[in-house]
């Protein structure tokens, strides 16, 4: 779909070049490959989430911290809007699709996922040192939870559930 090869539904990227979602497309899902001339771009991720309500044939691409917050309601007013699409999870034993849930991101089992890194040049105990000592401990890490990634230094625990109606 989005090398332009399959038409049959409308791609909508949130901008044209340089923004992490774009980058990640032609990165990891293209493998270097240009996007197709069939990829529509957006301003902004609010714009794709328009998109793809006024368009039925449309399939937005855009980050997770746009539809994670449960409780904020503008996010819950997107969801009325469109549909969060499931995708098939590689890893899983049986022929499962996820969608783009915490747990699903941390256990790898959502296919769009990309790490994130940080790279210190200093060989001192700077502010740059100082800030990656902040990252690694608990009031650190809630930084990447509240922005509905996955911190990966506070401990966790995943069970599976199963609830009877």
């Amino acid at each position: 779909m989005l090398n332009g090869t399959d038409t049959r539904l409308q791609p909508v990227m949130d901008g044209v070049s340089a923004t992490s979602t774009v980058r990640y497309a032609i990165d990891s899902i293209l493998h270097g490959q240009p996007l197709g001339k069939n990829v529509t771009a957006a301003k902004s991720s609010e714009e794709v989430i328009n998109y793809v309500a006024n368009n039925p044939r449309a399939v937005g691409f855009i980050g997770v911290s746009w539809i994670g917050d449960q409780y904020d309601p503008h996010q819950l007013n997107f969801l009325k809007k469109v549909n969060i699409a499931a995708l098939r999870c590689t890893s899983c034993l049986s022929q499962t699709y996820v969608k783009p849930y915490q747990a699903n991101i941390a256990l790898k089992r959502y296919p769009l996922v990309r790490s994130l890194y940080y790279i210190l040049k200093e060989n001192y105990s700077g502010v740059g040192n100082n800030f990656v000592n902040f990252l690694q401990y608990e009031r650190g890490q809630l930084i990447f939870s509240k922005a509905y990634l996955w911190p990966t230094k506070m401990s966790f625990q995943v069970r599976d559930t199963q609830i009877s109606n």
